[in-house]
């Protein structure tokens, strides 16, 4: 019997438009498993589909970087593990200078920045419906006055992101580097992983992995699958996701989520 489920949101749980349609949010609302999202987004970009779901229990943002509850209007911090920040100046250095023509732009736990705003984040801006702080220079010392979780990277040529990952893969830093669909690269600590929340989260509830359920699409998907025991790949997922679930469901935008957890848990 699946006890827990574990969501990822963008192209996952939401649709094309960023949004849960309504069939699902009304599905998952009378859903009686626990449902925690599992994201790469931010806490305050996961608000709208905390509120939504009437989610109560422990949520992941940042890949695992931060998981925390929603009490009424705060966020009670559980685990949090945020880059160190000598690393993230060295990233955020690399790619303002060496590439300049670039997305890039970095996330504290209530905030979201960026030296210039560009397509990237544009793109970014009308998907979640937040808008970043213009930082002209990026300095140590400000960096380790706030804790840095993410460094985001958007790139519309796949190939071109694929050589900057390759990059900072050379590096000697304590990061852990994952694409997120075709134009995304997320930076956060080596140990801010989906599958290390989970295990964080299953641990504390006491359950099984086989007691646990997850849906995903992108790469930083597959460790969460091996980390539960009925992973679930979306149709639109790419097909080295796909070989590593366990079930196939629909795609995000044929409420897949519902779907697979009527067909394959219920």
């Amino acid at each position: 019997m699946i006890k827990h489920i574990f969501l990822d949101m963008d192209n996952t749980l939401l649709n094309s438009q960023g949004r849960i349609s309504y069939s699902t949010i009304n599905f998952l609302r009378e859903t009686r498993i626990p449902v925690t999202l599992v994201s790469a987004r931010a806490p305050m970009e996961m608000d709208f589909a905390i509120k939504n779901l009437a989610l109560r229990n422990a949520q992941v943002s940042f890949n695992g970087g931060l998981i925390f509850e929603k009490k009424q209007s705060e966020k009670e911090k559980i685990f949090s593990l945020p880059l160190e920040y000598a690393d993230a100046y060295k990233m955020l250095n690399l790619i303002t200078i060496n590439y300049p023509e670039i997305s890039i732009s970095w996330y504290t736990r209530n905030a979201w920045y960026t030296s210039q705003i560009d397509k990237g984040t544009h793109y970014e801006s009308n998907l979640t419906g937040f808008q970043p702080e213009l930082l002209k220079s990026i300095s140590k010392e400000n960096l380790r006055n706030n804790s840095i979780y993410k460094i985001m990277i958007i790139c519309f040529d796949n190939e071109k992101l694929k050589k900057i990952a390759k990059v900072i893969s050379e590096l000697s830093l304590n990061i852990c580097a994952k694409f997120s669909g075709q134009s995304y690269l997320e930076i956060t600590s080596s140990n801010a992983t989906k599958n290390n929340a989970i295990a964080y989260i299953q641990s504390s509830k006491n359950l099984k992995k086989e007691e646990l359920a997850a849906f995903g699409d992108g790469q930083n998907d597959i460790e969460m699958f091996k980390a539960v025991g009925t992973p679930i790949a979306m149709e639109n997922a790419s097909i080295d996701v796909k070989k590593c679930a366990k079930f196939v469901t629909l795609s995000n935008d044929e409420d897949g989520v519902m779907y697979g957890i009527k067909k394959y848990i219920l």
